[in-house]
């Protein structure tokens, strides 16, 4: 990248400086700002909640490092971050944690119920809701420490152009990954999604046209290689391989999106820039996409096949879509808190429903699980704060220069996400929202001309903030990442109910007789029962318990709540049937009904008889396996008499 600019139209903006190298503390910060991203993108982007809970705590790190060790980052003029965008932020914050009292229409959700007559929450899950929040503040972090090394234009053009190296890297390790190793029909990366991976690189697609575009108006117009510089080409290559993996995911809505995040972008370009030149960057960049496809032809013949499938999709979403808009309608004012959507989604699935809500991670429409879970004033207050940023970033898109290129292609990217999370599953990772405010917090880091005369106070409230949020992480952090080690510090107060879950099992699975250690199984099963009781595995975990007291009232009770929360959660059905048929004598004539209502669904799914088959081999109760045997033997003849009546019926 250039570090000396030129006269003319390319240059900085009007009161930058002209050339300046970043001091040693400056390229630090910037490196590891890219290097936590790039991490975040590379661990899978941090989609486990240990994984994610430890990101937390260096987003929150890298915040009060870059306050206690830069004195540059401690000079940025606190206007910089005051007053609106830090009060829309605190009244979202206390929008979101407000579904963890019971003081809204309607009151407390009806599963808390289960735990008594009073108390409980507007959400169904305290857990995630805290985390979530917690998520969230360490988004802030991340989105202030953006922000104070963007208040340098230089700073923050060589934090864009590095971070879009290294994700260019990564796009460049995806493909060959894809292509020598994993050989799969779509390209995930490490982001476990298509759609995920697709937002990235379209991403990527759209800063790296935007520096080739400011590349080509430095030179003139001109295409000459003589004339362009290494930025040209380097921003040129990382546009064709950023392309090249967002064919190879074939997702439908990440290309459609980042053709219309492309449009806005470079028509943008051609007025602010006002020459000829623009048209040649038009042509280019046309002419590179058609050579990006004619590379790309296995993944446009599968996206061309992905299209064909196009309409059974759109019905899949829109029963998805429907279902979840019917749940939105019941809570709709504060929702069912951040993080609830698994267990709102068993909450809700039927027979009818099941095929397409089985295996969902998300409502594959950003809008509408935000509602579902945030509800309209959280909706509200996220929207204005997005509105107040891209106001921020509008006032300097019309600038002229890097710094006006720069937050052109911020809000054309911010469209594209924007656009793709309308259908799919996509900015949900907590990598790609770490990416989202990265790049709003640089490009929002406009702040008034400093009087001479007024001396620019210390950031303490900032690092307060910093040191607040990093305390808390660790506090949560820690048992989450002992339990994915196989340690065990559920005891402590900050516990999650995964922690608790997991401590849970691991005492199920030692199956020991001691009273001491059923008693303190069972605790922990209070404990996350009050962070959690609309889900069904936690309910499931307290019939465990309690069957192996020898409490059978209590253990039918908790096994009856389980199947009432999630009747067919079909990641339950194997481990919840064979506890119901190890226990079959046991059993209230309800809980019975309940079992062999999931079981008859299940045998009607793919593969259902063999699944069932193997699970009555199991069974190490006599009745219980003759009981499943018999439940087999009849599912199996109905079967066939459905198969009869329809082959005889007149065509």
């Amino acid at each position: 990248m250039r570090t000396r600019t030129r006269t003319g139209e390319g240059a900085p903006s009007p009161g930058a400086a002209k050339t300046r190298k970043l001091q040693v503390s400056e390229g630090v910060a910037i490196g590891a700002l890219v290097t936590l991203i790039v991490a975040e993108v590379v661990a899978f982007g941090a989609s486990d909640v240990a994984v994610a809970a430890a990101f937390g705590v260096l987003q929150a790190a890298l915040l009060l490092g870059l306050l206690a060790f830069c004195g540059w980052a401690r000079k940025v003029p606190g206007a910089l971050i005051a007053p609106w965008p830090g009060l829309i932020f605190l009244a979202l914050l206390i929008a979101v944690a407000w579904s963890l009292t019971p003081f809204g229409p309607g009151g407390a959700h009806p599963v808390w119920r289960y735990l008594g007559p009073t108390g409980g929450s507007i959400t169904v899950d305290r857990s995630s809701v805290l985390l979530n929040i917690l998520r969230l503040v360490g988004l802030a972090c991340v989105f202030l420490a953006s922000q104070i090394i963007g208040a340098s234009e230089t700073r923050r053009r060589a934090l864009v152009w590095f971070l879009l190296l290294a994700l260019g890297a990564f796009a460049a390790v995806a493909i060959v990954d894809h292509v020598s190793l994993r050989a799969g029909r779509r390209l995930t990366a490490t982001l476990l999604s298509p759609n995920s991976a697709a937002s990235l690189m379209g991403i990527g697609v759209i800063f790296a046209a935007m520096f080739f575009s400011q590349a080509l108006q430095r030179a003139g117009g001109s295409l000459r290689l003589d004339k362009l510089g290494l930025d040209a080409s380097l921003s040129l290559g990382v546009a064709a391989v950023f392309a090249v993996a967002l064919a190879l995911t074939a997702s439908r809505g990440g290309i459609f999106a980042t053709v219309m995040g492309l449009a806005v972008l470079l028509t943008w370009q051609v007025i602010a820039q006002g020459r000829k030149v623009k048209a040649v960057a038009i042509i280019g960049g046309a002419a590179a996409i058609l050579v990006v496809v004619g590379v790309a032809m296995r993944s446009a013949e599968l996206t061309a096949e992905r299209f064909a499938n196009l309409e059974g999709d759109v019905a899949a979403r829109k029963a998805i879509f429907e279902v979840h808009w019917e749940a939105f309608k019941s809570s709709p004012w504060f929702g069912f808190g951040l993080g609830s959507f698994p267990i709102v989604n068993q909450l809700i699935t039927t027979t009818e429903n099941l095929p397409v809500l089985f295996d969902v991670r998300a409502t594959h429409n950003l809008y509408l699980q935000w509602l579902e879970e945030g509800g309209i004033v959280g909706g509200v207050f996220m929207l204005a704060w997005l509105l107040v940023a891209f106001w921020r970033a509008g006032v300097d898109a019309i600038k002229p220069g890097m710094a006006g290129a720069l937050a052109r292609a911020t809000i054309a990217a911010a469209v594209a996400v924007l656009l793709h999370g309308v259908s799919d599953f996509a900015v949900q990772v907590p990598a790609l929202q770490a990416l989202f405010a990265v790049g709003l917090g640089a490009m929002t880091a406009t702040a008034p001309p400093r009087r001479r005369s007024r001396k620019i106070a210390a950031p303490w409230g900032t690092m307060i903030f910093a040191s607040g949020v990093l305390v808390l992480s660790i506090l949560v952090a820690v048992p989450l990442a002992a339990s994915r080690f196989g340690g065990d510090l559920s005891a402590m107060p900050t516990a999650s109910a995964e922690v608790l879950a997991t401590s849970i099992e691991a005492g199920l699975a030692r199956k020991s007789s001691d009273p001491a250690a059923t008693a303190r199984l069972a605790a922990l099963s209070r404990r996350e029962l009050a962070m959690r009781p609309g889900a069904g595995g936690a309910w499931l975990r307290k019939a465990a318990i309690d069957f192996q007291s020898g409490d059978v009232a209590a253990a039918n009770v908790a096994l009856e709540h389980s199947l009432a929360v999630a009747p067919l959660q079909t990641s339950l059905f194997m481990s919840r049937t064979k506890l119901a048929y190890e226990n079959w004598p046991s059993l209230t004539p309800a809980a019975r009904q309940q079992v062999m209502y999931q079981a008859r669904v299940e045998f009607g799914r793919e593969n259902g008889e063999g699944r069932l088959k193997d699970l009555a081999n199991s069974i190490r109760n006599p009745s219980g396996r003759i009981g499943l045997a018999f439940l087999i033997v009849a599912e199996r003849a109905a079967k066939a008499q459905a198969q009869a009546l329809t082959k005889v019926q007149p065509q």
